[in-house]
């Protein structure tokens, strides 16, 4: 059986990881509050929502929040994020943290999560990018908070892609 690979040996690998890592608590404490039914969220959270929304002038959570049925799109993606990205979170982050061959298992599941939550992040990068409510200050803020989350998974959609690729091939040749 193979040894497994340490971590600080796959750099794409601890990307991934850091970026779930990071990527938790912001969907818990933030990007999926919004569908959570509001007398369970706590006050502190609630108010931190509302300071982040001031202070970003972020259109999206802030219709979310407080938008009518045109943000309906958007609170889909939020139960997309809550329901299948957020466990994933967990899985990949274990499969990650233990390398091949044992994460070698869990590429098809984590390719799943980057495709989906590139597009996701993509739609909402378009809305973004014609919006007319934040000042340009606070759009350089949102594009520099919402391009990695777009960057990152689309990066490890063609890298799980590849790897499965790579994956097949080998068992392709030695089938043969």
């Amino acid at each position: 059986m193979p040894r497994r690979v340490p971590l600080s040996s796959r750099p794409l690998d601890f990307l991934y990881l850091a970026f779930i890592l990071i990527h938790i608590p912001a969907t818990v404490l933030l990007d999926v509050q919004a569908i959570y039914p509001q007398h369970l969220v706590p006050k502190i959270l609630r108010d931190a929502s509302e300071w982040y929304i001031s202070f970003s002038g972020d259109p999206l959570i802030d219709g979310a929040f407080h938008g009518g049925q045109e943000f309906n799109w958007f609170r889909a993606f939020l139960y997309l994020e809550a329901l299948f990205q957020l466990p994933v979170f967990f899985i990949a982050a274990r499969a990650l943290y233990a390398g091949p061959p044992k994460s070698q298992a869990y590429y098809p599941l984590m390719l799943a999560y980057s495709a989906s939550s590139s597009t996701t992040t993509f739609a909402c990068l378009a809305f973004l990018w014609t919006s007319t409510g934040p000042t340009q200050s606070q759009m350089s803020l949102l594009l520099a908070s919402y391009v990695p989350f777009f960057l990152v998974p689309f990066g490890m959609a063609i890298d799980m892609t590849t790897r499965l690729t790579k994956a097949q091939q080998t068992k392709t040749i030695k089938s043969e």
